[in-house]
């Protein structure tokens, strides 16, 4: 008998602890300043935009093709300005008259899907450094468009 009240007594003292524990941990995870989120929340770009959305900017968008020129060669948006990284400043000259009608008019950049961060280095540039606003990166597919 007296074997059985210790074991007792220190399973309520292990689940006391244990209670206490998972009190000051949930204590901690709600109220303290660098908590994780509790669910993941999906993080949405301002500038992104779908395809469904690009309609919704009205009939005069400008799309600017962020690829290669042998991939814009292969295909690309009716209509699009080629301009990626690699050729940026000559292209920039090149386009000059273009990019001036742009200014107002919303923009579209694009290269080869959702994981390419190309369309988002030349988005930044176009706004940056050209002044073109609104710029937006579409989030997709471009062949999509067609």
């Amino acid at each position: 008998m007296n074997g059985s009240i210790v074991m007792r007594r220190t399973l309520v003292q292990a689940l006391a602890i244990f209670g206490i524990s998972v009190g000051i941990a949930a204590a901690s995870a709600w109220w303290h300043p660098r908590a994780p989120a509790w669910f993941l929340t999906e993080t949405t770009d301002p500038w992104e935009i779908r395809i469904d959305q690009v309609a919704g900017l009205g009939e005069e968008v400008v799309w600017i093709d962020a690829r290669s020129a042998a991939e814009h060669e292969k295909g690309h948006v009716p209509g699009s300005l080629l301009l990626n990284e690699d050729n940026w400043g000559d292209r920039v000259f090149e386009l000059q008259d273009e990019l001036s009608a742009a200014m107002g008019k919303p923009v579209v950049v694009y290269c080869d899907g959702s994981g390419c961060e190309k369309s988002r280095h030349i988005a930044e540039r176009l706004r940056q450094l050209v002044g073109l606003d609104p710029v937006y990166v579409l989030k997709g597919d471009w062949r999509a468009v067609q």
